[in-house]
């Protein structure tokens, strides 16, 4: 391969070599939108690039500019670039309206952050992000203000940069590598998590409300914790009474997803009898405020309820919970937690849990299964089931080998 059009070398100050791709100034000023791009020190990928700018600077002259799309704007295989072309696809038309400013957010930390010489990392080709830089970068984005380590905000800066990487590579293969550098990175949890509550102690937060005298906000626990619902959402009034056992479906509760936009049809009963008989008895016996199922009672008459707001409802459940005797990390996400883990205790697959929590990849349900003694313990009874019956194989497999033996003695006798 020869030396590529419009592709200039400058010697540094340092000995190295500086690559350059450079279109005529004839075409600039014809309206070509891309401009002139450091190409780096390394031959073999500043060639590649350049070659791969000049046929987008032939196109644009056979058509003169008809396409304007954004794959020939400048910036064309960059980071930045890859993030805007995953916002135009079906992908990200997946992604709810609720969940698109924490996207949003993530990647805007990601493409804003400066590299040790200044540059924005948005500007950087994507050949030259690698998986060790990654790793610096997460690194650098869980330092924080206010606290030391903000380990949430950067696991979810990595997550969904691998995500746009994902769905871009399918689309551009040529331009975005397999071998994703987003991927794999060893993300850390801090203490902070939330600690999983047992149906024990999600059951006894539902006591302590209702000796409180807060019937309404006692359904939430149980809500949170059988049907996986966020309790931001229960709060807000998005659970009303027409989802619940409504005309057309007596037997079973509408449940909306609100942050992934998935609607769940949950079956309140099946063959052998209720499936959350404790929940749907609280239910049925439960004054209907209004509309929604969960509804703060007006301290005067005459005034309709209204939704609670998250912190009232959060310094009522606190105060019941110490009242109680209960600890100040069982919480109402903390409930809904408990019930999720609670489906990897009882061995259900990935497909089974992401059916009931609503949850659209395996990833993101991961997140919320806890792995248990429990899990362990039926984890080491499986394993312990296969030692047991390879043991037998091979004990009979032993003794018919045995068998021909003594016939064959017996013979000879």
């Amino acid at each position: 391969m020869g030396w590529p059009k419009y592709m200039l070398q400058k010697a540094l100050p340092s000995g190295r070599t500086a690559y350059y791709w450079n279109p005529p100034s004839r075409d600039l000023k014809a309206g070509f939108a891309l401009r002139r791009e450091k190409l780096g020190s390394d031959y073999g990928a500043a060639a590649a690039r350049a070659e791969e700018l000049n046929r987008h600077l032939d196109a644009w002259r056979k058509g003169r500019g008809a396409e304007k799309s954004l794959d020939l704007q400048p910036g064309y295989g960059t980071l930045e670039w890859m993030v805007e072309r995953y916002k135009r696809s079906r992908a990200w038309d997946k992604v709810s309206k609720r969940s698109r400013y924490e996207y949003e957010r993530a990647f805007q930390l990601v493409l804003r952050h400066r590299t040790k010489k200044g540059i924005e990392l948005g500007r950087a080709p994507l050949a030259s992000i690698t998986a060790r830089g990654v790793d610096k970068l997460y690194e650098a984005l869980q330092k924080g203000t206010k606290v030391d380590r903000r380990l949430r905000q950067a696991n979810l800066c990595m997550i969904r940069v691998a995500r746009a990487w994902d769905s871009v590579q399918r689309l551009y293969p040529t331009i975005v590598a397999a071998a994703n550098p987003f991927r794999g990175v060893e993300l850390e949890h801090g203490k902070g998590t939330t600690l999983p509550a047992s149906r024990v102690a999600a059951y006894a937060l539902h006591d302590a409300l209702v000796a409180a005298g807060e019937s309404h906000l006692a359904a939430v626990p149980l809500i949170c914790f059988e049907w996986h619902q966020r309790p931001e959402n229960v709060l807000a009034g998005h659970l009303t009474w027409t989802d619940y056992r409504s005309p057309e479906r007596p037997n079973a509760v509408r449940i909306l997803h609100h942050k992934t936009g998935e609607l769940v049809w949950l079956p309140l009963v099946d063959h052998r009898g209720p499936l959350f008989p404790e929940l749907t008895a609280y239910l049925d016996k439960l004054e209907r405020l209004g509309v929604p199922m969960v509804l703060l009672r007006p301290q005067r008459k005459g005034r309709p309820a209204r939704p609670f707001l998250l912190r009232t409802a959060r310094n009522r459940v606190r105060a019941a919970a110490r009242k109680a005797g209960l600890p100040d990390e069982l919480t109402l996400a903390a409930c809904r937690h408990g019930g999720l883990t609670e489906l990897g205790d009882a061995e259900l697959t990935e497909q089974g849990v992401m059916a009931l929590s609503g949850h659209r990849t395996p990833e993101a349900a991961r997140l919320y299964v806890k792995r248990t003694e429990t899990q362990r313990a039926a984890a080491a009874r499986k394993r312990r089931a296969w030692i047991d019956a390879s043991r037998g194989e091979q004990d009979g497999s032993k003794s018919q080998k045995s068998a021909p033996a003594k016939e064959s003695e017996n013979a000879a006798k």
